[in-house]
């Protein structure tokens, strides 16, 4: 029979035979509980130092996630394990389930709910440890918890910040920030007046209520209980008199966590006349970070390229993925030059959204990349690469991208760039019409291989087409739909898309120390290219079977009167 065609009560028993097996298999007593919510399976285990009264949520039949297993009557701070006596048994990250085997799957939630009790309950030290690891998460399910998004950063230095509430919402929205400050664009404060809000750190933490206890002024007692004297005198400030008499007021406290960093819970409360108003209620605030250095470790991003400046010379479709893909990889500071508009011509390869046609594509990349990426700092130059060569200073840029597709402007760059004393990696990257693919190279400003390299034939003389291409030259590739006006070299989003990415990741490398000259490139079928009648190089039919290493020691291996004083 399978789970969809049980009755509650077929799958309470069956589940509850599939524990009795499983326990058995280890020699744990365990015992049916009566009682209870009519689609709850309710066990007792008995443990090497007490008994566990168990309740597992057996109503959903299509599983998804682990079923809901929590403790009977909640009992003390206990790791992973909720206010309510949910128990935490799995992150669900990579988890496979058989909704056919229902009560597999409530046999293996009971008993792994019933070792994490008992590994916990053999180390109180370590149990208490673990326990406010998880701090933020047993908050999070106090009665009448209510979220804070808050751009502070969570660290050990007390000070005075502001909260602003908008309670004409609902459920209420909170926003935390230091004070003075300017705020993100998506906090919604506008209209909202700033409430007192204090931070500060303890070094070690306050235990919060267990059920059925709710937070009450006792939690922020216990705080002030620890506060030193510099705290003190911010506390003062903070429900000091004021004008307009009793206000609501926050509170928040960080506390290290014993595997690192720190945790942070809040609390809004009122005051009155220097004191806790013990007739208003105690709200528990959640915290959810905003802080750039948060979201950026959170998210994937590299807190080790936050210093790091790259100028991007070239901002339309490879361009403009390479920038926001170096944005999102953690890079913090970009230079982005380009004298062009942007046109509807480029909106389906462009990562700009029509309402930035006719506007500068620097400027419109500026405002996404500034309100996506927290923290990051853009500079948008409507100028020629030329006209940035000229004035730009290498002393605080760590890389350069050219997106020109240029080849000759970009030799001069190169060649130009290597008179330049600081050695900084510089990438050229660029598409082969349709879908025969694209490139990217990395060389250094000094020391060997420079984009010259690529410019010499098979017998190592100097040639006007880089043996790189994966086109025959003397074709002619551009394409117009509406004249001269319009023309343009034909190839698709997805392929500008890839050879950004290709690009970004070749930057990357170098910018965590890969040294010397590199190529990489993907190969594309070529079918559209061939049936227009392109005639394909023998390079681009040799290319995918041949590695990115010897690709790299065929382009830069030949003598170069530019790097290498060859002829």
């Amino acid at each position: 029979m399978t789970g969809c065609a049980m009755s509650t009560m077929e799958k309470l028993d069956s589940s509850f035979q599939a524990v009795e097996a499983l326990c058995a298999e280890r020699s744990i007593s365990v015992v049916r509980l009566e009682g209870g919510d009519s689609d709850y399976l309710g066990v007792q285990l008995k443990g090497d130092v007490q008994e566990w009264d168990l309740e597992v949520n057996c109503k959903y039949l299509d599983l998804t996630r682990l079923p809901t297993i929590k403790l009977r009557t909640p009992r003390g701070l206990l790791p992973h394990v909720g206010y309510h006596g949910t128990i935490c048994v799995s992150d669900g990250h990579g988890l496979s389930l058989d909704p056919d085997r229902f009560p597999d799957i409530v046999a293996f939630t009971v008993l792994a709910a019933y070792d994490l009790l008992e590994k916990w309950s053999a180390d109180p030290v370590a149990a208490t440890k673990e326990f406010y690891n998880e701090l933020e998460g047993y908050w999070l399910g106090l009665p009448s918890s209510e979220l804070a998004r808050a751009t502070i950063n969570v660290d050990r230095n007390d000070r005075l910040v502001s909260v602003y509430l908008n309670s004409q919402v609902t459920p209420r929205k909170w926003y935390v920030t230091n004070r003075d400050e300017k705020l993100p664009w998506e906090f919604e404060t506008k209209k909202l007046a700033p409430h007192r809000a204090l931070y500060v750190h303890l070094d070690e933490p306050v235990p919060p209520p267990t059920f059925p206890a709710k937070l009450d002024a006792t939690f922020i007692d216990a705080v002030l209980a620890k506060l030193s004297p510099v705290q003190n005198d911010l506390w003062s400030r903070l429900v000091g008199p004021s004008k307009n008499g009793p206000k609501q007021v926050a509170l928040f406290v960080s506390t290290p966590r014993d595997t690192g960093g720190l945790s942070i819970v809040g609390a809004m409360f009122g005051a009155r006349d220097g004191k806790i108003d013990s007739r208003q209620p105690v709200t528990p605030l959640t915290v959810r970070r905003h802080s750039p250095a948060y979201m950026r470790e959170r998210g994937g991003a590299s807190l080790d390229l936050y210093n790091k400046h790259v100028v991007v010379i070239g901002c339309g479709s490879v361009g403009s993925i390479i920038a926001d893909s170096l944005a999102a990889a953690g890079v913090g500071r970009l230079t982005l030059v380009d004298p062009d508009t942007y046109s509807e011509d480029n909106v389906f390869r462009h990562t700009l959204d029509p309402a930035w046609i006719d506007f500068y594509k620097i400027t419109g990349l500026k405002y996404l990349l500034e309100r996506h990426y927290p923290g990051i700092q853009v500079q948008g130059l409507p100028w020629y690469g030329q006209e940035w060569l000229a004035k730009a200073s290498l002393d605080d840029v760590d890389a350069i991208v050219f997106a020109l597709g240029l080849p000759t402007l970009e030799r001069v760059f190169c060649r130009q760039l290597r008179t330049y004393k600081k050695r900084v990696p510089m990438l050229f990257s660029w598409l082969d019409p349709l879908d025969l693919g694209g490139h990217s190279v990395t060389v250094w400003s000094e020391g060997t291989g420079c984009l010259d390299c690529l410019y010499r034939d098979d017998e190592g003389l100097p040639s006007l087409s880089a043996r790189t291409s994966f086109l025959e030259p003397n074709q002619p590739v551009s394409k117009n739909l509406t004249g001269c006006y319009s023309t343009f070299v034909p190839y698709g989003a997805l392929q500008a898309r890839h050879t950004g990415l290709i690009a970004t990741e070749h930057l990357l490398s170098a910018l965590q120390g890969e040294g010397g000259a590199s190529y990489r490139y993907w190969v594309g079928d070529g079918k559209t290219a061939i049936e227009q009648g392109l005639r394909a190089t023998a390079w681009w039919k040799e290319a995918r079977s041949v590695s990115h290493v010897e690709a790299a020691a065929r382009a830069f291996g030949r003598p170069c009167k530019l790097c290498r004083g060859g002829a």
